[in-house]
């Protein structure tokens, strides 16, 4: 063929095809397509003729850094009616679909021509290494200036902790109190944003820079009496200061927080589940707090966190951005999280400070999800 005389490739009979309808928000992440002995990518667009750049679904082609990741679109392809693209498959060959913006449909048609001596490239295999940073101390004073008072509450706590110990999970409203939230939303709009990578698995902003009440909320979570308080709430051994009998049998394991985030998300924002990522985590406790979402806001407009595991192929948890909200997930060892990419209906950007801490059970009967064998509850 003319391609196999450019590439100087020899094609063998395999070639698979497909057509693909993109409709308006419908867009396709970035990816290599290195799968087998795929050699040539190509595409056959049968979009309107009246297509344009303004339409979106342009073809992404990113570049890469010494380490093979992508980091930047270099070029854009716009697509046109009856025109023919095609690339070589490699472990660099990283593209995207944009976002389709226009209300009509892209239509083509793509596919891959196979060959014997295309590379067959196996993903790297990343083993993590989880560090604990230990609870530092503070006074209950700092927790009461930033919490708002009824979380504090032992009532309204027990009742949380039934929320959480039924579900695996709950939201807590009006979670900081409003003099703290207007100053904290007021410093994350003038915060120093960096974006965050590689785009095939993640592309958002994260704060480097913490102005100080950013700064002073970042150091609270990282305290014991924050982890008193969310044991408090979710029943899970998180300090060895919490007073629950239950937990005696844990008051020699480490304890401490995995991660901690400070991120901005807009639109095209969004992270992806990678498994070599996520293999072997602990149980865990998952936190979210989300502020300055708009009060319009649409679930289809993405940037909510989906929780899934390898034995069901359906969400077991969604979870949508709310103001002033903590979000509190237990997540077991085959349960994992990503945020749904964001499209143009998201009109405003918004925060989420997140963290995990290590969350163990001492018994099946203090199980939070109260599920040993299936997530179905969640």
């Amino acid at each position: 063929t003319a391609i196999e005389g450019i590439t100087s490739a020899k094609f063998n009979n395999t070639v698979d095809m497909h057509g693909i309808k993109f409709m308006q928000h419908d867009n396709l992440l970035c990816h290599s397509d290195c799968l087998n002995t795929r050699h040539t990518a190509f595409i056959l667009y049968l979009v309107p003729k009246t297509w344009s750049s303004e339409s979106g679904g342009t073809l992404d082609l990113f570049k890469s850094n010494k380490e093979g990741l992508p980091t930047e679109i270099i070029k854009s392809l716009c697509p046109q009616f009856n025109s023919f693209s095609w690339f070589e498959v490699s472990d660099r060959s990283w593209h995207q679909v944009s976002e389709v913006l226009e209300d009509d449909i892209r239509w083509s048609i793509s596919g891959w021509f196979h060959a014997e001596d295309a590379p067959v490239v196996r993903p790297k295999s990343e083993e993590l290494t989880l560090f604990l940073t230990p609870p530092t101390d503070s006074d209950m004073d700092l927790l009461k200036s930033w919490i708002s008072l009824r979380y504090l509450n032992v009532e309204i706590s027990s009742e949380v902790q039934e929320k959480f110990q039924e579900n695996s999970e709950v939201s807590l409203s009006e979670f900081l109190n409003p003099e703290k939230y207007s100053a904290l939303c007021a410093e994350l709009s003038i915060t120093e944003w960096s974006n965050i990578g590689p785009r095939n698995k993640k592309n958002y902003q994260v704060c480097r820079k913490p102005t100080q009440i950013v700064a002073e909320f970042i150091d609270l979570i990282k305290t014991d009496a924050f982890a008193v308080l969310l044991s408090h709430l979710t029943g899970l051994p998180l300090s060895v200061n919490y007073d629950d009998p239950d937990c005696n049998d844990f008051s020699n394991e480490p304890f401490g927080m995995m991660s901690s985030e400070v991120s901005r998300w807009e639109h095209g924002s969004y992270s992806l589940l990678c498994d070599q990522e996520v293999m072997n985590l602990p149980d865990r406790l998952h936190i979210f707090y989300h502020s300055e979402v708009n009060e319009m806001y649409d679930v289809n407009a993405g940037g909510y966190i989906s929780f899934i595991s390898h034995s069901d192929e359906e969400p077991l948890l969604v979870i949508p951005p709310q103001s002033n909200t903590l979000s509190l997930v237990f997540a077991k060892t085959d349960e994992f999280g990503f945020t749904k990419f964001i499209n143009s209906k998201m009109q405003k950007p918004f925060y989420c400070v997140s963290a995990q801490y290590v969350a163990r059970t001492p018994n099946e009967e203090h199980n939070p999800s109260g599920r040993s064998e299936s997530s179905d509850n969640k």
